[in-house]
């Protein structure tokens, strides 16, 4: 499997919430930073932070274009959130119930052999659709 078929397994494994496959990518101490500047560090720490984001809202992500030098790998991702609560402590800012939230992200991962041990975030674009009352 190449790396950029890995990284769409990967990614493949967010979209489903399966945290058991989605740990095996990490290295023990993998250092994730998001585009807010939040940074985790552990798989613990990842998959406690992206389940209390799917409690309020249903993520998915695509990837875009991947690139990969034998130590990096460069991914531009488009993610959709959708409110499934209403959210006032959004990591991106309050959303009401059925809110949309669209960003554009590059992130860089690096890795030894299929592990990442250090990924990184930056938004790029974001666009906010607010469910209009009926």
């Amino acid at each position: 499997m190449t790396q950029e078929e890995r990284f769409r397994a990967y990614i493949a494994a967010f979209n489903a919430q399966d945290w058991a496959r989605l740990v095996t990518n990490y290295a023990p101490d993998v250092r994730l930073v998001i585009g807010n500047g939040t940074e985790m560090v552990g798989h613990d720490a990842i998959v406690s932070f992206y389940k209390k984001v799917n409690i309020q809202t249903k993520r998915t992500i695509q990837v875009r274009n991947t690139f990969t030098d034998g130590k990096r790998l460069v991914a531009e991702l488009e993610s959709e959130f959708v409110a499934l609560i209403d959210a006032p402590d959004f990591t991106s800012g309050p959303l009401a119930k059925g809110d949309r939230y669209h960003i554009n992200s590059f992130a860089l991962y690096e890795y030894e052999g299929d592990l990442y041990t250090n990924i990184r975030a930056a938004v790029f674009r974001r666009e906010f659709h607010r469910l209009k009352p009926a």
